[in-house]
């Protein structure tokens, strides 16, 4: 009896034990699932099926108007009108802000008061140079007279001495006086003093016009310093101007205002930098989004891109626009490097206000039509596969094949590259089981290969290589169930994919085949009736 009370609790344990594995055990062993037995998990499946496919690239940004501009003080004073406010349209040239300006008027009056005194230093500078030339002429005239009078006594002075020559050749011959010839020499000393005089009067004018050319002189360089001074005060008084017409802070563009940054009776301070006052909007009606976009899909984006995106304002509304332009310079947070696209899109209704956070799908391939495979089928493996049997090598990846035909490969790039393909599986089998540590860790692994990769390859061979890429697609296992037997896996060739689905390329798989896309839990056992014996 004891005996038999022992027996009874083992039996029930390997009945139970029985039923809890007896099923994927059957399964291990290739037996049909779901297919006549009520308790075996049941297989999820979908067809194969033809379709468009639309490739997205998901970011998020920032909105801004297309032009944005700061408007500043040049001056520092405080603000004694402001008819600048929020949400204002304003044209250029419209006020703003003005400071107060007691202090520039003051300078203005004293600088205007300094620029008269300057012109008429002027003035008087003038006259003294007029005054001077009409000195320097009168001298030029006296010069000019004595040096006649200077011709006129050498005139009297040859005559005079060919009258005593004459006079003393007749005494001498006997004919003429000695008293005449006597007369005739004191006749010609006499001229040739005179001479003598009238050089020296001649050299004395001569030094009279060079004395009052260089007090014309004078005065003409005096007459351009008090120029220059005046233009100098005329300057200082356009540059009080200037200062005035700071003081009145206006629009620079037509546009709407979208922040104020003062208050009226407050004090701005321009010291090192111009301080901000306002920022206007040249037209909200056309807006771009800033969106940031990981770095291992920038090479996908293109300009003129269709790109969907919506905003927190208005979640339900699906807001359209184009990539206008990728900005080169990158950001790097946390070892991740992202671009900037910008992308334009109009905004008549007003639905965008700068600054708001948006949600995009940028565009960036699509198939009208296309094999289909949904992408639960190509993640879905058998619960018994790691146990099956020994592992198969996996299919090359489109990258290794395509290395693998490339002949024009040196030694020394075939040795880089696979050093590179070693750290990237070490890298790729130490990750950690953290999810999201595991996809950051990946990512940075994989953003290793790619960059070790370009740094060897040659600008003609990336591009041979990406080209070879793009036509293979990658390789991807699904499992196609057929009849009464276990799901059969087949290899394929994968193209576009927009997250649920995933385009067909190549492999043996047919329009309307049913591939595993995933286990539904075996439904629960019968309980057994009360009173009834379990054997």
């Amino acid at each position: 009896m004891r005996k038999r009370l022992i027996v009874i609790p083992v039996l029930i344990a390997l009945a139970a034990g029985g039923y809890v594995y007896g099923q994927p055990a059957l399964a291990s062993l290739g037996l049909p699932w779901g297919r006549g037995e009520a308790n075996a998990p049941r297989l999820r499946t979908a067809a194969v099926d033809r379709g468009p496919i639309t490739a997205v690239v998901s970011a998020t940004g920032t909105v801004n108007p297309v032009v944005s501009v700061i408007v500043g003080s040049q001056l520092s004073g405080q603000i004694r009108e402001l008819p600048g406010d929020f949400n204002q349209r304003v044209t250029a040239g419209q006020l703003l802000a003005r400071l107060d300006t007691q202090q520039l008027e003051a300078a203005r009056a004293a600088a205007e008061a300094d620029l008269r005194a300057a012109q008429a230093a002027v003035a008087v500078a003038r006259a003294s140079a007029e005054r001077a030339a009409a000195d320097a002429e009168s001298a030029r005239a006296q010069l000019a007279s004595a040096r006649a009078g200077v011709a006129r006594v050498e005139a009297l002075a040859r005559d005079a001495e060919f009258e005593a020559r004459r006079t003393e050749e007749l005494r001498r011959s006997g004919v003429g006086a000695v008293r005449d010839a006597t007369r005739a020499g004191f006749t010609a000393e006499s001229a040739r003093a005179q001479l003598l005089a009238a050089q020296a009067e001649a050299q004395q004018a001569e030094a009279q016009l060079a004395s009052a050319e260089a007090v014309a002189r004078t005065a003409r360089a005096q007459v351009e310093a008090a120029e220059a001074t005046a233009a100098q005060r005329a300057a200082q008084l356009r540059q009080v101007d200037v200062n005035l017409s700071f003081a009145s802070i206006r629009s620079p563009i037509d546009g709407v205002i979208v922040s104020r940054s003062v208050d009226l009776g407050q004090t701005v301070a321009a010291s090192l930098q111009s301080p901000t006052l306002f920022t206007i909007a040249a037209n909200l009606d056309e807006m771009e989004v800033w969106a940031t976009v990981d770095e291992a899909d920038i090479g996908r984006i293109r300009a003129g891109q269709a790109v969907t995106f919506t905003v927190a304002a208005h979640p339900s509304v699906n807001l359209q626009g184009r990539v206008k332009d990728i900005r080169l310079s990158p950001t790097t947070v946390n070892n991740v490097v992202t671009y900037t696209v910008v992308v334009s899109a109009e905004n008549r209704e007003g639905r965008m206000l700068p600054g708001m956070t948006a949600t995009l799908r940028i565009v960036t391939d699509e198939r009208a039509e296309a094999l289909r495979v949904p992408n639960a089928a190509l993640r879905w493996r058998p619960p018994g596969a790691a146990n099956a049997g020994p592992a198969q090598a996996p299919p090359a990846s489109p990258l290794e094949a395509a290395l693998r035909e490339m002949e024009d490969l040196t030694p020394a790039q075939r040795q880089e590259i696979e050093a590179a393909g070693r750290e990237l599986r070490e890298r790729m089998a130490a990750l950690p089981a953290d999810a999201e540590a595991r996809r950051q860790q990946a990512q940075a692994a994989r953003q290793r290969f790619q960059s070790r990769l370009s740094a060897v390859l040659t600008p003609d061979q990336r591009a041979r290589l990406a080209s070879a890429r793009g036509q293979r697609g990658a390789t991807a296992t699904v499992h196609v169930l057929e009849g009464e037997g276990p799901p059969r896996a087949v290899t394929i060739r994968t193209g576009l994919t927009d997250g649920s689905v995933t385009e067909v390329l190549g492999g043996p798989l047919a329009e309307g085949a049913l591939v595993v896309t995933g286990t539904e839990r075996a439904s629960a056992a019968p309980r057994p009736a009360a009173g009834r014996p379990l054997f």
